[in-house]
């Protein structure tokens, strides 16, 4: 696993819960498959940027500020 991979997991993770979605709802939102969604958050994958627009559009963001929260989680 990758340190960048983890940190985005946990930035997913972190702004989902903030906006009160549960991991199931907000897969189905992004249109992303729930067992996958999982393995990002987790930090196990390493995604598309498709994928990764789809994470930041389900999160009200551009992948721009996406990354910008990944990048905090080095902290």
């Amino acid at each position: 696993m990758s340190s960048v991979q983890i940190r985005l997991g946990r930035a997913v993770r972190r702004l989902r819960l903030a906006h009160g979605s549960s991991q199931e709802k907000f897969a189905l939102d992004a249109n992303i498959n729930r067992s996958y969604m999982g393995q990002i958050e987790r930090g196990e994958v390493n995604i598309s940027l498709t994928n990764l627009e789809r994470l930041a559009e389900g999160l009200g963001m551009t992948m721009g500020e996406l990354m910008t929260e990944v990048d905090r989680e080095k902290q």
